[in-house]
């Protein structure tokens, strides 16, 4: 594995707890190649290598909402029985300012934004625009065509 990701064999990698992993150029090309739909979680960076002719992607960032809401949303979690970790105001803050440095640092290479501010409204919005994607022409980068 060491060695392909020396290659540049990989998408994106990491290490936890010792432990490579990662994604495997090779496999999202398999999951293509096979007329699938490969749905991927990457970071930021990952999406200039995926925004290709190769693999023409619909790339959909999903926002944090503002802060009140963040909050608002983790307690109705926590009440629900949801989840069970309850964050900080630091945590909440860090992550209403990571997405906000997203959208501004790689905001021009998404296809949709959705702000998060009610997970129901967020999936039904998120499955709406996959749907029109399947079944309306899309426009792409004219240098993906010719």
């Amino acid at each position: 594995m060491e060695a392909d990701i020396r290659a540049g064999r990989y998408l994106e990698h990491g290490e936890y707890e010792g432990n490579l992993y990662g994604t495997r150029i090779d496999s999202i090309r398999g999951v293509v190649a096979a007329g699938r739909v490969c749905v991927l979680d990457v970071n930021p960076q990952a999406v200039k290598v995926l925004r290709t002719a190769e693999f023409v992607p619909y790339v959909v960032f999903i926002e944090a909402p503002d802060f009140e809401t963040l909050r608002a949303m983790n307690r109705t979690a926590l009440e629900s029985g949801v989840s069970t970790k309850q964050l900080t105001e630091a945590d909440l803050r860090r992550t209403v300012e990571e997405s906000s440095r997203i959208q501004r640092g790689y905001g021009h290479y998404f296809d949709l934004s959705l702000v998060n501010s009610n997970l129901e409204r967020t999936f039904r919005e998120l499955q709406a625009a996959l749907e029109k994607l399947r079944t309306e022409p899309q426009w792409v980068p004219v240098s993906w065509v010719y």
